[in-house]
């Protein structure tokens, strides 16, 4: 956390830290020099067609050509791009706060107020020279501008003292002036702070990091070729990050194409430098996203312990009655329950020798197929390969499944990955667990409204056509929802269609559409239970629809045991008690119907 005082601010010299950034393209322009000669001396010299004519000799000079070409390109990213970028934008936004904090200082010093407090939460304040003024019946000429009256003319200045004591509040005056300029001045700070902290931030991430560093040019010709074909092309990276932010149009087949057409040393370059662009994006093969994924985990989980030690450091140093300690526990808290979100979530799916750890009923291995931490917090998480799965199952849950205790949702995947076992002892399966948006936190008022189903659909449907297209050529595509799941799957099927061959709606309150017909999938392989004690089955239909279960919605149904009384008959389907509608639903991803 940046620890920049206002007095540091103000005497920045901007201009330096901008020359830095000039310097790093001037030394751009002098390692240029090397690649010139490089083409001159070596490919256009004593490599050239009049020495060595064969093919052996136009492919090493085309391959020597384009690692000086990578090297031009990875120098400028690094240096002009990156570096001067970082340095030019840091000293822009510093030159921005210093103009405001040069305009700020003086009015408050030409109003006698004091700057106090660490640099994080400045206060301004009245000095003593203000307080002994207006004790003194003595107030500066600008505070009583401010307040509407002449300043008095000594005691004997009957009229305005007695204003003084009637209806002028002073204090209230110069303490109302001074908060305005406290708020301008911590402004001020608080940018000036996110500034320094971005430009560490890019400075840090490169200097431990410099994955766009270009090749060693003292290494022999065939290391540069090597090297070349071993590394990122500027070209594919363009590629890898237009599609992980969103930007490039690929549909998941599209992707999965893409990835296809990549050398092995280029997808491994991805995973191993950019796994940001890898783990979330679907249509990529689950091994890579796995792969990726734990490689961001242990980043967050990282960066998590580091943001943590500078909170408490900071909280160390701030009064425990302030406002500015409260808000900094505040941000401290919810980075330790971030922090032990993902812990959990790393230790499910992690060994004690940090290798992919099994699952405890289907011994199948666990895959991360994403995580995040925003609102309530995400993880998706794959019991077993889909890629090579004859039957996969992705189970979508509903209101109040979080991030926090995530390891319920999975264990019931894992609980369906053993019941399609047993349904189909011979073929290979895998049930994901997919809780890839943020899920209703309550029942009233949140589970009633459509908009995190709506939020959800886009992503649900690119997942499944992911899933098809990394994923065996037949394989069965199975899409099961519990409770709020299944209105996102029903919103997604019926807005945006999704690439299944069955959909099971477990315990609904309703899918968005009142008949089967609307969901995209035959209505021979729409089902639906919810046990007889589930209160889920009163939700009105005004809210999501009619209830799947209902005759006149189509599709089947299935039954499902509620176990003992006392039990919470919305959660009962995955235990032993509902051994029969666990068979039906494995039936179902099975590729089969209920016995």
């Amino acid at each position: 956390m940046s620890e920049m005082t206002w007095q540091q601010l103000r005497d920045l010299d901007c201009g330096a830290v901008r020359a830095l950034g000039d310097s790093w393209k001037t030394y751009v322009d002098g390692m240029l020099d090397h690649t010139a000669r490089l083409r001159t001396d070596v490919i256009e010299g004593h490599l050239g067609v009049e020495n060595y004519e064969s093919d052996t000799a136009t492919q090493v000079r085309e391959q020597i050509g384009l690692t000086a070409d990578r090297f031009e390109d990875d120098l400028s990213d690094y240096a002009t791009t990156r570096i001067a970028t970082s340095l030019h934008e840091a000293a822009d936004a510093f030159e921005a706060e210093q103009g405001e904090l040069k305009e700020l200082v003086p009015l408050i010093e030409s109003h006698d107020f004091d700057i106090e407090g660490p640099q994080s939460e400045y206060d301004v304040n009245l000095s003593g020279g203000l307080h002994q003024a207006i004790l003194t019946l003595n107030p500066p000429q600008w505070l009583c501008d401010m307040v509407g009256i002449k300043k008095p003319d000594g005691f004997w200045d009957w009229d305005t003292l007695k204003s003084l004591f009637s209806s002028v509040d002073l204090y209230g005056t110069a303490i109302g002036l001074a908060g305005q300029y406290q708020d301008w001045l911590r402004a001020v700070m608080a940018r000036a702070h996110d500034a320094d902290d971005d430009a560490a931030a890019a400075l840090k991430e490169m200097r431990e990091n410099p994955s766009g560093l270009p090749p060693h040019l003292g290494a022999t010709y065939d290391d540069l070729i090597d090297d070349y074909k071993d590394a990122l092309s500027s070209e594919v990276a363009d590629e890898a990050r237009a599609i992980a932010d969103g930007t490039s149009g690929m549909s998941p087949e599209q992707v999965n194409q893409w990835w296809e057409g990549l050398s092995d040393a280029e997808r491994e370059a991805l995973i191993a430098e950019h796994p940001e662009w890898v783990g979330p994006v679907d249509g990529i093969p689950t091994e890579a996203r796995d792969t990726a994924n734990r490689t961001l985990l242990d980043n967050r989980i990282d960066s998590l312990d580091d943001q943590i030690a500078a909170k408490e450091r900071t909280l160390a140093g701030l009064d425990p009655e302030s406002d500015a300690y409260e808000r900094v526990k505040q941000d401290l808290d919810n980075l330790k329950g971030d922090r032990k979100d993902l812990s959990e979530l790393q230790a499910i799916i992690t060994d004690e020798d940090g290798n992919p750890a099994m699952s405890d009923k289907a011994g199948e291995q666990h895959y991360l197929l994403g995580f995040d931490t925003e609102g309530s917090g995400q993880a998706i998480v794959a019991v077993g390969n889909p890629d090579t799965a004859d039957h996969v199952n992705t189970l979508v849950p509903g209101t109040t499944t979080a991030l926090a205790g995530i390891g319920g949702s999975i264990n019931r995947a894992d609980t369906m990955s053993l019941d399609a076992q047993n349904a189909a002892p011979g073929d290979a399966n895998a049930t994901v667990m997919w809780l890839g948006y943020d899920a209703p936190d309550t029942i009233f008022p949140e589970a009633m409204q459509k908009r995190w189903a709506d939020g959800a659909a886009e992503d649900l449907e690119n997942f499944t056509r992911g899933l098809t297209a990394t994923g065996q050529e037949g394989a069965n595509h199975t899409l099961t929802g519990h409770s709020y799941g299944t209105t996102v799957i029903g919103h997604a099927a019926t807005q945006r269609g999704v690439d299944a061959d069955n959909l099971v709606f477990v315990a609904s309150p309703g899918v968005g559409t009142d008949t089967a017909s609307a969901l995209g999938v035959d209505e021979q392989n729409v089902w639906a239970t919810t046990n007889s004690l589930d209160p889920i089955q009163l939700t009105p239909e005004f809210l999501h629809g009619n209830n799947p279960i209902d005759d006149d919605f189509g599709g089947n149904t299935f039954h499902s045991d509620t176990g003992a009384w006392n039990d919470n008959n919305h959660s009962t389907y995955w235990q032993d008690t509902n051994q029969v509608g666990r068979d039906s639903i494995a039936y179902i991803a099975t590729g089969n119907r209920p016995q």
